[in-house]
């Protein structure tokens, strides 16, 4: 695998994400200032909802449009503005590291969090990250000061991919450390059993939680471009294959598709937002178009590789 550069987000990065907001759609649980919806009331100029008077309510909240309508006399009530805490969890198993077209799965994972880190703390969240591979687990606490992104940053530079796939105890531990609704972003390409990290991603949202899925493939696992007689090796387990690359490429694509599918299908049935990343661009680009999406409603599509494709999918196999 290409060695990591020093920073996972250059001066281009940082000036294009300067203006972005990352908004899910979610009422956060935080109690200082911030750009999140929070769930106590207060006088921001969110609105919630009408009450009817009381003795000692504030009359500059008043709603005289609705009293000289009813009759009746309501007071107009808000949400406060809060911060929120955010957890990135990113997959450094073996197969992350693979790096066909030269840039890896893990690298690409490492800028999309990295740009996604930067926003939530110009915008003053708190953010946590966990790397994990089997048998494997690191972790920073959450915290909201800039500097923070500096060992953020020396976190995934300084993790090498290797050993399989264990999203779960790191999905469990976020269940754990979490006590109050945030964000959960996982970056991985899910080569693993899907039922163990599905039931984990629904135990984050059933607590309140905005869960992103990142779904990060390379483009040749994508096309399978490869023709002839060719030998195939697990990054996991390091297994070999000769296998007829292109006798294989119809079943392959169509194997893909369904791996995809059912991803985003559990996803979609569960409330979680289910997000395709071709790696086609920049991963601060990709960065970007996932905040521009977290508006939308979770298990709708959108973000970096939405729609899922059709015949040209990614691939269940662990042979790439």
């Amino acid at each position: 695998m290409p060695p990591l550069p020093e920073v996972l987000l250059g001066e281009e990065a940082r000036q294009a994400l300067a203006g972005a907001v990352f908004r899910p759609r979610m009422v956060a649980g935080g109690i200082r200032g911030g750009v999140h919806l929070a769930s106590h009331l207060g006088q921001s100029r969110e609105f919630s909802d009408l009450k009817p008077y009381s003795f000692g309510d504030d009359l500059r909240h008043l709603d005289w449009k609705v009293l000289a309508r009813t009759d009746r006399a309501y007071v107009r009530r808000y949400l406060d503005e809060t911060n929120l805490s955010a957890w990135l969890v990113l997959d450094a198993s073996g197969s992350m590291g693979e790096a066909p077209g030269g840039v890896s799965k893990y690298r690409h994972g490492a800028g999309l969090l990295a740009a996604l880190a930067w926003v939530l703390l110009q915008q003053g969240d708190e953010v946590a990250a966990t790397v994990c591979a089997e048998g494997r687990l690191a972790h920073l606490p959450p915290r909201s000061v800039p500097s923070h992104w500096r060992d953020l940053n020396s976190l995934w530079v300084g993790t090498r991919p290797g050993g399989g796939t264990d999203l779960v105890p790191a999905l469990r531990e976020v269940v754990v450390r979490a006590r109050r609704r945030g964000i959960v972003v996982i970056a991985s390409d899910l080569l693993t059993a899907r039922e163990p990290v599905m039931d984990s991603l629904r135990a984050l949202a059933a607590r309140g939680h905005a869960v992103h899925l990142l779904h990060v493939l390379t483009p040749e696992e994508r096309t399978f471009p490869w023709q002839g007689t060719a030998v195939f090796q697990s990054p996991e387990t390091r297994g070999t294959a000769l296998m007829d690359a292109r006798a294989l490429r119809r079943s392959y694509l169509q194997a893909m598709q369904a791996f995809l599918q059912d991803w985003q299908r559990a996803c979609h049935e569960s409330r979680i937002r289910y997000l395709s990343v071709p790696m086609t661009r920049a991963a601060w680009k990709e960065a970007l178009e996932v905040i521009q999406s977290s508006g939308t409603e979770p298990g709708v599509g959108g973000g970096p590789g939405a729609p899922v494709p059709g015949p040209r999918a990614s691939t269940p196999r662990r042979a790439l």
